[in-house]
């Protein structure tokens, strides 16, 4: 009898204790920063595309963030992304003022691949003294609506460099080097 009475106030305490947890957050969108474009390389404007023509290169090195969800199951809401983006900027030779700049773009895809939101920004980044390289950071917050049902998990954030289609066809033939 203290046996099962042992076994039952057990079990009565571990559901109290599992009844305590707190539930799971919603996942949050992935977020991937497309190879192809995350590098940039600008040269000197209508001249040559040799290593000394070079102005500024940069990379987009990492992120880091997290995101709150505000909807209730099965109700609509939103999830809020607050993320930094971390870039590794150089001087090339051609770069006489010491100061660069780029563009890079933060877009929005739904489970389906589909194009959801698309935000261009511009950085401007300086080589202060004789430093050739800087590690810059630029902070943002995104805002995903989601439909009834939906939840961050259900989106992807794609990050890269905003860049002309020679930009791109460089990146591409630098990498077969």
């Amino acid at each position: 009898m203290t046996r099962i009475i042992s076994g039952i106030a057990a079990a009565l305490m571990l559901a109290a204790c599992s009844a305590g947890e707190p539930a799971l957050a919603p996942p949050c969108p992935t977020t991937v920063v497309v190879q192809e474009i995350a590098d940039v390389t600008q040269f000197k404007a209508d001249e040559g595309r040799d290593l000394t023509d070079v102005v500024t290169e940069a990379t987009i090195v990492g992120f880091d963030g997290f995101c709150e969800t505000d909807s209730k199951a099965g109700k609509s809401g939103e999830v809020t992304v607050e993320m930094q983006l971390l870039f590794s900027a150089t001087r090339g030779p051609a770069n006489t003022d010491r100061k660069g700049g780029f563009n890079y773009f933060v877009a929005i895809t739904d489970r389906d691949e589909k194009p959801v939101q698309k935000h261009v920004f511009s950085a401007e980044v300086e080589f202060p003294g004789n430093r050739n390289r800087v590690s810059p950071f630029e902070e943002l917050t995104l805002t995903i609506p989601l439909k009834p049902g939906e939840n961050g998990g259900d989106y992807t954030v794609l990050v890269g460099f905003q860049l002309t289609p020679e930009q791109v066809e460089y990146n591409r033939s630098s990498r077969i080097r």
